[in-house]
């Protein structure tokens, strides 16, 4: 067994991502031990659906103001360009 130590932070949705470092890692079988504060830190109590969809439309109704994506031509081929590919668990096959 081989251990390793990080800090790092559960997304909303409770993923844990591993840093780019740890790469060959990725898609292996892992034991997770969770080693939180005990006093939460204060977070904001969870914006309710309406606003969340109120805050998405004025973000990207500013980058769209913005111009921050005018110089793409095809969505779909800039996105493919852009992500980062990675062998996904249970997909070798």
């Amino acid at each position: 067994m081989h251990a390793i130590e990080l800090a790092t932070r559960i997304s909303e949705h409770g993923g844990i991502t591993l840093p780019a470092n740890f790469k060959a890692l990725y898609g292996r079988e892992a034991r997770i031990i969770l080693l939180l504060d005990d006093e939460p830190p204060n977070v904001p109590a969870m914006a309710s659906r309406s606003e969340r969809q109120a805050t998405l439309r004025n973000a990207l109704a500013a980058v769209a103001q913005a111009g921050a994506f005018a110089h793409i031509d095809d969505a779909a081929t800039w996105q493919r360009e852009m992500r980062t590919e990675r062998t996904q668990p249970g997909g070798e096959e």
